[in-house]
C-alpha cells in the first residue's frame, strides 16, 4: 500500500513540476489581445494575429495593416522573436497605430508565459509586454 502511495505522490509531484517548468504550446493561430496593457483596436474585420509553426520555429501573422513573417527561438520560457518581414502596405491610422505598437512590442519580449488560454510575452524586466489568445 505504501509504495503505491509513495507512487502517486511522486507522478503528482512530476505532473506539477513539467506543467510549471514545460515550455508553453505556442501551436495555431493567436489573436493579439494587448500590447503593454492596451486592447488592440483596429478598423475592419481582421483581428492582428500570429500562427506559430513550432516543427520550424517560424511565426506568420497580421499586424494590423500588414503581413509578417519571421523566426523565433525558444529555450524552456525564455524567448526572443528572430528578424520579421513585413509588408509595407499604409493603413487607417488606428491600424497604424496598433501595428507600430505590436511591432515594438516583439522587439522588447524575453520571455514567454503560459496563463490559461492566454500567452503572454514579458520583457526582460518581467512586465507583460503582449498579450494572445486563441
Amino acid at each position: 500500500m505504501k509504495s503505491i502511495l509513495y507512487g502517486l505522490m511522486i507522478a503528482a509531484t512530476a505532473l506539477s513540476l513539467a506543467s510549471c517548468c514545460g515550455q508553453p504550446d505556442l501551436s495555431g493561430k493567436w489573436n493579439i489581445l494587448k500590447v503593454n496593457g492596451e486592447e488592440i483596436v483596429v478598423i475592419g474585420e481582421e483581428t492582428p494575429y500570429m500562427e506559430f509553426n513550432t516543427e520550424e520555429t517560424r511565426v506568420h501573422g497580421y499586424t494590423g495593416c500588414n503581413i509578417m513573417n519571421g523566426s523565433y527561438t525558444m529555450d524552456k520560457k525564455d524567448f526572443a522573436f528572430g528578424n520579421m518581414a513585413t509588408t509595407m502596405m499604409a493603413g487607417p491610422e488606428e491600424n497604424m497605430k496598433a501595428e507600430r505598437s505590436v511591432l515594438d512590442a516583439m522587439g522588447k519580449v524575453a520571455r514567454i508565459k503560459a496563463d490559461g488560454e492566454k500567452l503572454l510575452f514579458l520583457d526582460e524586466g518581467k512586465n507583460v509586454v503582449m498579450e494572445l489568445g486563441k
